[in-house]
């Protein structure tokens, strides 16, 4: 288990700044956070650390950049979730399933999916954590005290580091003693035959004595709720949406990497394990079923949009295929059949890893170029930063630049408008505004042409409001060169699309009035 989850972690060795599309941004936050007196970054923003169920990466990585430096901070706290989320994974595995995880190549094939790819850090910890809390909890079930108090520190520990990735383990642990329970009945008890039967002779105190012992524990995670709700600042958006054509989208590119063949051939081939393995030997349990499900079951009914929050549904589609394909159990399939889904899940997972690792290699060398740009800006500077968003209608692979601004709040201490600032949801506190739509996340997004058709803002529309007499650089990514020059702005770098520009102030002619 150590080495396989070494092997899944081994593509970041290539790189110096995790290719995953959140993680400059997260890196560009702890920059702000570890600012001393003296760095200019104290006049543009604050930071204010408020109770809420978001800031696992906020901690990890002040603990870790006390001792070696923001940007190791940012590279080890990716790796240690990762690894955790991995390692969570397979120890539930184990724990659930040790005679029939003939799946667990298939699962571990969702570890590098849409969420970790995204760079959603705070969940990705917090999962990982609830997936090993939960395996814990099976092997000290016979050691009630201690699995009571491991589960009373855990608990709330994940909550704050991500909400919903936090409150998985309390439906794991619960969703897995109600199947247990459900196993303990006869067998056909479901059958309208029977079921009076069994509603008559089954021993339901009993059930109930096992699951309150079980499930006690889990009063922490509704502690922590309460607490959140009395002590953090109110929501700054307290509106939630459910976007039904995202969550439908999303059952296709949650495996969206580098290759649409490869992603859509994994894709249809893991769902066809999880809704035909049964034709070929594969089982559940209830027990091993429930967890799984009601994963799903929450990806179906809780909003997509949550207080300023977005994509918080689709974040548990891979979490819900990785408990489905890795608990199924194979043990009771003829052992030819489970060889052949234990070593092509292997494959493909190797297949998969060596593609992961191989565009590693080139974001790096990609993220080498564009950051040249920062050697051509002065410490301290205020930098908009405007860069062209990925879209399916031009690309399948993501370029991941989305907030690759963020680092030169890191490597030159300036002001960017790439930052996360809601309100009781982030840290950062802008204390420099530029202009009203120009300070924070989502500010930098432009698109192209090709994009929706040319509906979505071009960086020419954004050129067009943007403050430029505010700030001392425009850095455009990926972006072009604009189709209508600015008089103010003054080409000093350029590598293919990229360019930054230096706004000089437009120059006043010398005049004298007549007659003097």
């Amino acid at each position: 288990m150590a080495l396989i989850v070494l092997l899944v972690c081994l593509p970041f060795v290539l790189v110096e700044v995790p290719p995953l599309i959140d993680i400059p941004g997260h890196m560009g936050a702890a920059a702000i956070e570890a600012a001393g007196p003296n760095s200019p970054l104290e006049k543009y923003f604050a930071w204010k650390w408020v109770f809420t169920l978001n800031i696992g990466d906020g901690v990890l990585m002040k603990l870790i950049g006390a001792q070696f430096g923001v940007l190791a901070a940012g590279w080890w706290s990716t790796v240690l979730a990762t690894g955790l989320y991995a390692g969570g994974c397979l120890a539930t595995i184990r724990m659930l399933n040790a005679r029939g995880g003939h799946g667990a190549g298939w699962a571990l094939i969702y570890v590098f999916s849409f969420p970790l790819l995204t760079g959603f850090l705070n969940f990705i910890l917090a999962t990982g954590l609830s997936l090993s809390a939960f395996a814990a909890s099976i092997w000290l079930e016979k050691q009630p005290t201690r699995r009571a108090a491991m589960l009373i520190v855990i608990q709330p520990v994940a909550m704050l580091c991500h909400a919903i990735g936090g409150l998985l383990l309390a439906l794991l642990i619960g969703a897995n003693a109600v199947g247990r329970e459900m196993d303990a009945l006869p067998a056909g008890w479901w059958r309208p035959s029977r079921f009076r039967e069994v509603i008559a002779t089954h021993d339901w105190r009993a059930a109930m004595r096992r699951l309150i012992v079980l499930l006690w524990p889990l009063a922490a995670t509704v502690i922590t709720i309460l607490l959140w709700k009395f002590l953090s600042p109110a929501p700054a958006r307290s509106f939630n949406r459910w976007r039904w054509d995202e969550k439908e989208w999303y059952l296709i590119l949650t495996l969206r990497d580098q290759s649409m063949i490869l992603d859509a051939a994994t894709t249809i081939a893991c769902y066809a394990l999880i809704t035909l393995g049964w034709l070929i030997g594969g089982r559940w349990k209830w027990s091993q079923f429930l967890p799984g499900f009601l994963v799903l079951a929450e990806f179906v009914a809780i909003p997509s949009d949550i207080n300023g929050s977005n994509f918080v549904d689709v974040r548990l589609l891979p979490v819900a295929c990785m408990l489905l394909l890795g608990l199924m159990d194979w043990s009771r399939a003829r052992p030819r059949i489970a060889q052949i889904v234990a070593y092509s899940g292997l494959v493909l997972l190797a297949l998969r890893l060596v593609v992961t690792a191989a565009s590693f290699a080139d974001y790096a060398e990609d993220f080498r170029k564009q950051l040249v740009a920062l050697q051509h800006i002065e410490p301290g500077s205020r930098v908009l930063a405007f860069v062209e968003h990925s879209c399916l209608e031009e690309s399948w692979r993501n370029t991941r630049r989305d907030h690759l601004a963020s680092l030169a709040s890191l490597y030159r201490q300036a002001w960017v408008n790439d930052n996360w600032a809601v309100p009781g949801l982030h840290m950062v506190v802008p204390r420099f505004r530029p202009g009203r739509n120009f300070t924070a996340d989502p500010s930098e997004f432009v698109w192209s042409e090709r994009c929706a058709g040319g509906r979505l803002r071009s960086v020419d529309s954004a050129l067009k409001y943007a403050p430029i007499e505010r700030v001392d650089y425009v850095w455009l990514i990926d972006t072009g060169l604009p189709k209508r020059p600015d008089p103010r702005l003054q080409l000093v770098w350029q590598d293919g699309r990229s360019l930054l520009f230096a706004v000089r102030p437009l120059a006043i002619p010398n005049w004298q009035p007549r007659g003097l």
